[in-house]
């Protein structure tokens, strides 16, 4: 799921002409085929996430130049879905290319094979990484300060997490970290709409976020603590991965129920003071595979500019 920051332009009608969740600017709406024994649902989920991410799509392609693997580069090949998206007649169209290059990509790991169901919130955060490797190879995927680097500066949420005992007053050192997307329990967010009915959908967020995350006190003075993490920058797009307990579940209405239109990051505990509100734009419903007794959707909130 994707939140957005709109921006107005100065002596703009952007707020009359695009608003939240509106696609004014993409081209009629096509879908990607699922031949019988594909199993492609979960990738093409994860495309057309991407696809209609206007930050991401307008980045995609006034990228110049990449590091490309040829018939196994997740590059060339997202980047001609989209064409095909733009400028094809056809409703339906192929993910073959994308699909053949992300299992070779994959293939030592055993993951995304062709023929065989995977968790769509995986593939797209897998498909970033890949992004991040074809354009700037050289940088640490968890320190990459690239400029043209579409996935660490429009989707990268830098982080820090820290133990602060309220008993002796005990600090942990802060651990640095970096996160395209959140994942948070279906159920302990469930649980948290119902305890804090009154609060703000990021305030839930950041209390589920912790949810039986017990650590003991750094000084190891008796006490169990739960971490505390900080959301240290403001992505432009925050992509959160909800987690349900099983493949059946009854608690997708709940968690529908508990979104709200906008992500006010400072009930994420935003640490700087300037920040702009995000807007919902995405909510991926194609079914995750079991992953430990346990299946993930994406969600999005981004900022267009």
């Amino acid at each position: 799921m994707a939140w957005a920051k709109f921006f107005r332009r100065p002596g703009g009608n952007l707020g009359r002409s695009y608003q939240p969740g509106s696609m004014l600017s993409l081209a009629p709406t096509k879908g990607l085929l699922n031949e019988p024994g594909q199993n492609s649902c979960f990738l093409n989920s994860a495309v057309q996430v991407l696809w209609h991410l206007d930050i991401f799509r307008r980045s995609l392609r006034q990228l110049p130049n990449h590091y490309c693997l040829g018939d196994s580069c997740i590059f060339c090949a997202l980047k001609g879905i989209f064409c095909q998206f733009q400028h094809s007649r056809e409703r339906a169209l192929p993910s073959d290319n994308l699909r053949n290059a992300l299992a070779e990509t994959f293939k030592d790991e055993q993951r995304f094979q062709l023929g065989f169901m995977d968790d769509a919130a995986e593939c797209f955060e897998n498909i970033l990484e890949r992004i991040h490797l074809h354009i700037a190879p050289d940088a640490e995927t968890d320190a990459c300060t690239s400029k043209s680097c579409i996935t660490h500066q429009k989707f990268a949420m830098a982080l820090y997490e820290q133990s602060v005992c309220r008993s002796c007053g005990a600090s942990s050192d802060p651990l640095p970290f970096t996160e395209l997307v959140h994942y948070v329990s279906t159920t302990a967010l469930c649980q948290q709409v119902l305890e804090r009915r009154d609060e703000r959908f990021g305030e839930l967020l950041q209390a589920a976020s912790t949810v039986g995350d017990l650590r003991n006190c750094p000084s190891k003075c008796g006490q169990r603590i739960k971490i505390r993490r900080v959301l240290m920058n403001s992505p432009e797009i925050v992509t959160i991965g909800f987690v349900w307990d099983s493949e059946q579940s009854d608690l997708t209405e709940d968690v529908i129920r508990s979104l709200g239109p906008h992500l006010n990051l400072s009930g994420v505990r935003l640490t700087s003071s300037k920040y702009t509100p995000l807007h919902l734009l995405n909510f991926s419903k194609a079914p995750g595979r079991v992953l430990k007794s346990q299946t993930t959707k994406a969600l999005q909130y981004s900022s267009g500019s």
